[in-house]
């Protein structure tokens, strides 16, 4: 958890990382070649946000689904048709991104339960989930690039979905399987 000015009340109970710690820990792996890649959840597992009131309008589907990481119903995943989801993420990337000397950055996107489910529902629906999925992800890897950043993302998604999407991935983006 990274102490994102703004938004504190995200991580206020959770020991978050202030960008002073991640500059000495960054430092510390770097002398013992290590690369430490940050890593910003950006779709899926956002209900540690979405769960407040001042982001749950960002939320796919506002008032919660099931999900397998609390038994409480919450919001999970980012609303992909939202452009005020993707301006928050520029804010994130905006204050993790430089206090890490690695040039890639791990943007997650696993694990979307929700996606089709709420607001982007019709969007799905005509489209396809895949399509909508891919959409958001190309809006995210402009932000990535944007910063000079390589993107890293988990591939569960894009290849469950709608597998003959991934010959649309850019070239210089890394799927990371798990």
């Amino acid at each position: 958890t990274f102490a994102y000015r703004g938004h504190e009340q995200v991580w206020q109970d959770a020991s978050a990382i202030t960008p002073e710690d991640i500059l000495r820990l960054d430092a510390y792996c770097r002398q013992r070649y290590i690369e430490l890649v940050p890593n910003q959840n950006s779709f899926g597992h956002m209900h540690r946000w979405l769960k407040l009131d001042a982001y749950r309008h960002l939320a796919e589907t506002p008032e919660g689904v099931d999900h397998p990481f609390t038994n409480v119903r919450e919001p999970f995943s980012l609303c992909p048709l939202d452009p005020g989801s993707v301006a928050l993420l520029a804010d994130l990337y905006d204050q993790l991104l430089p206090n890490f000397t690695s040039r890639q950055f791990n943007v997650g996107l696993d694990e979307t339960f929700d996606l089709g489910q709420g607001r982007s529902k019709a969007e799905c629906e005509a489209k396809g989930t895949g399509r909508v999925y891919l959409d958001f992800l190309l809006k995210v890897y402009d932000l990535v690039t944007a910063r000079g950043h390589t993107m890293q993302f988990w591939s569960d998604i894009i290849v469950r979905a709608q597998p003959d999407l991934v010959a649309e991935l850019p070239r210089d983006l890394i799927a990371l399987e798990w």
